[in-house]
């Protein structure tokens, strides 16, 4: 049966967590196999550290992602929570600049597939077509093919493009795990490693490189390579793009993520610090199009039939990214649509795919063309542009949203923040969003200063999407700038605060599972137990007394905060004396709590107990929608 909204047909739930992560690693874990050659190119033996740096922003992006996406589940990634933190315009921008790098992102890595399997395949190194008097490369020829392949898988479902690219992920990890395996074993030379790391840069000039007076030839090439390290990280918002596909989201997409996180940066950097151990950066960098089959074919005696599986396992992976791009860039440009920064004919989900086939059409054909011409190293310098961009506006979304959004449900939340007073509002800050915006900020000023191509054509591309925007919203007499679009962007849920009645007589181990079982850690939760008394008795009851039973009561309670604490929930605890009914109508007026929870042994009228349970259902007829009944776990 056909899912609607509004008379529309929506997207469908068939991405599962490997498939959320094969996606963020196929889209980012194959650049290594192009990226490692170009890379190596400029930056020459030091390509390790600049690896290393553009890891270590990649990881501050990657949980920025892990944080936002769950929190808001919407197809369409940082477009989305730019437009939710700022407005429409800056939302049209971060949308605009990464719909470049995807599309750049489906054409560079069918090149790249394609230049595997010219290795593969020796004999169609030589062919050309020629079309309307140009004469388009085997490189071209075999890469437009590529697209033309995924847009027809990812046209009828993404449950088979995500399969596919979770069998060629798989796959490709086993691989790689065998070549780090036998390259340390049997090929690596440390002191080859040591010699060649402190040669920073590469000492001739380079065409894409943009050389000013203040940096020599070689610290412009390395810190050019830099920016193309950077770009070989560029890809995890593929897990965001497919949020509104993915299967329990607010589970699945941290989980995603955070393997990301980890894996992708530990095989970028064991690869680079590989290679410049292996054999002498000139050669690595001059073979662009197939950098690690040539590293493979440099192993003692496995070298050559190695380095075929390799080209093979390059081919896939790096079709596996383009495919992840031909997902990103339909699933943003449909959300772009929905949200009125885009024209809504755009927003079509084909009602029986339930795919994006408008978007998949439109920009797999876009990316085709581009592919033509089988320029690598043209590709890869338009490649960073838009996506550091729009990582810039990913970082100050984040921040700025920790602010905005204080009581919006975060399933997970980056670690260690600063907390501000400013005009008396309260400011939280995490430490890796700032350190990641000064990073990203950092290498999008280097593109500038330094890649001419990616600087006109980046700024060009912005220029005629303002353009765009402009008359698009004035013939649809919108604003501008307007928050409304970003008002449409509701979070997945708000946090909320809930008094648990604990019985004096409950069993905190009962109550503790019990809680496990019904609640989330959008839950702030206070434990409270009511020592049920009318107010004349308390007076008469000696102070001692009041106090032994008060204290036994608080230490049960202390002892159960603590292990919900360690379950990741946010816990304080209160014990009252005083009239039972009375003691819960003045904890409603203060307004502290937005749910009063009890935990009563069934649902129905005859499982309630006599004494307390009495008086909480009679609470509730009072206070409809107020409590919260939780089912006894033993």
């Amino acid at each position: 049966m056909e899912a609607k909204s509004g008379g529309r047909v929506e997207l469908k739930r068939e991405v599962g967590w490997f498939s959320s992560f094969a996606m963020g690693y196929g889209d980012v874990g194959a650049d290594i196999f192009i990226a490692l050659g170009i890379v190596t190119l400029y930056a020459g033996g030091a390509a390790p550290l600049t690896f290393l740096i553009a890891a270590l922003i990649y990881v501050a992006i990657g949980l920025a992602y892990a944080e936002l996406a769950p929190t808001y589940p919407y197809a369409g990634g940082v477009q989305v929570y730019t437009m939710r933190a700022s407005n429409s315009l800056m939302g049209f921008l971060a949308g605009w600049t990464i719909m470049l790098s995807y599309t750049i992102d489906i054409s560079l890595f069918s090149a790249a597939s394609a230049g595997y399997l010219k290795y593969l395949i020796p004999q169609v190194k030589e062919t050309t077509i020629q079309v309307l008097g140009l004469s388009i490369p085997s490189l071209g020829v075999i890469a437009a093919g590529l697209v033309a392949v995924l847009i027809a898988i990812n046209y009828i479902g993404i449950k088979y493009s995500a399969g596919m690219i979770s069998a060629l992920v798989a796959l490709g990890l086993l691989v790689q795990a065998l070549i780090l395996g036998l390259g340390f074993g049997t090929a690596f030379d440390l002191k080859l490693f040591l010699n060649q790391i402190v040669d920073f840069g590469n000492a001739n000039p380079l065409r894409e490189v943009e050389y000013i007076g203040f940096f020599d030839v070689k610290l412009s090439n390395l810190l050019y390579g830099l920016t193309l390290a950077m770009a070989s990280f560029i890809g995890i918002e593929s897990i965001a793009q497919a949020a509104e596909e993915t299967r329990r989201p607010h589970k699945w997409i941290p989980k995603a993520a955070k393997l990301c996180v980890i894996a992708v940066p530990l095989s970028v950097i064991l690869f680079s610090v590989l290679s410049i151990g292996v054999l002498d950066w000139r050669v690595l960098g001059s073979a662009y199009e197939n950098p690690i089959a040539v590293l493979v074919s440099r192993f003692p005696g496995v070298g050559k039939t190695l380095s075929l599986i390799v080209s093979f396992t390059a081919f896939i992976l790096c079709l596996a990214s383009a495919n992840t791009g031909v997902i990103g860039v339909s699933r943003l440009t449909a959300s772009m649509g929905k949200f009125n920064l885009f024209p809504s004919w755009f927003y079509h989900i084909h009602p029986r795919y339930r795919t994006p086939t408008r978007t998949i059409l439109v920009f797999g054909l876009i990316s085709l063309l581009l592919t033509l011409p089988g320029d690598i190293p043209f590709l890869a310098s338009l490649y960073n542009f838009g996506a550091s961009f729009s990582y810039l506006l990913l970082m100050a979304s984040l921040l700025a949203l920790r602010t905005r959004d204080r009581e919006v449900y975060r399933p997970w939340k980056i670690p260690f923040s600063i907390k501000l007073k400013v005009r008396e509002e309260l400011i939280e800050l995490p430490i890796i969003g700032i350190i990641g915006l000064i990073g990203v900020a950092a290498i999008w000023i280097l593109i500038i200063i330094l890649n001419p191509a990616g600087r006109f054509f980046g700024f060009l591309w912005v220029a005629a999407g303002l353009l765009f925007y402009t008359l698009f919203r004035k013939i649809h007499h919108r604003k501008l700038i307007s928050r409304e679009e970003g008002n449409l962007v509701i979070p997945a849920g708000y946090r909320m605060r809930l008094a648990v009645l604990m019985r004096p007589s409950e069993n905190p181990e009962v109550v503790r599972k019990s809680i496990l079982r019904a609640l989330d850690k959008r839950f702030a939760i206070k434990l409270m137990s009511i020592i049920d008394f009318p107010k004349k008795v308390v007076d008469n009851h000696t102070k001692e007394e009041l106090d032994a039973l008060k204290e036994k009561l608080e230490e049960e309670l202390s002892a159960l905060a603590r292990e919900l604490r360690a379950d990741g929930f946010d816990v304080i605890y209160s014990v009252k004396f005083g009239d039972f009914s009375e003691v819960l109508e003045e904890e409603v007026e203060k307004g502290e709590v937005d749910f009063i929870a009890y935990i009563v042994r069934g649902f129905d009228k005859a499982a309630f107990e006599k004494g307390m349970d009495e008086k909480v259902r009679s609470f509730m007829s009072r206070h409809p929608g107020k409590i919260m009944l939780l089912k006894r776990v033993v």
